[in-house]
């Protein structure tokens, strides 16, 4: 699916996800590519949150990032775009916002 026809408040996973860092975003955009629903691409996104809070440093060092961000609040910045996730799944797609582009 292409981002363009995310709901915004699906689209604002990708907006909070740079935030805590500029690779996060590119990553979670990314992984839009493939997926055949919003909600899909949402899980998808729940599950790499996950694996990354499970190793944050390892995740920070693997794209070398560890030297210069604080672990403790990127793993903060990451429970956040979480928990906002974990809210659009749970608000009915109709009261999510009109996407962009139809």
């Amino acid at each position: 699916m292409d981002t363009d026809y995310l709901t915004p408040m699906a689209y604002e996973t990708i907006s909070l996800a740079g935030d805590v860092l500029d690779v996060l975003r590119s990553e979670i955009g990314a992984s839009a590519k493939g997926k055949k629903t919003e909600d899909e691409f949402l899980r998808s996104v729940q599950v790499h949150l996950r694996g990354i809070l499970r190793s944050a440093r390892d995740y920070l060092d693997g794209w070398n990032y560890l030297d210069d961000v604080n672990v403790r609040e990127f793993r903060k910045g990451v429970n956040g775009v979480l928990a906002h996730v974990e809210k659009t799944l749970a608000t009915p797609i109709a009261q999510r916002g009109e996407p962009e582009f139809k």
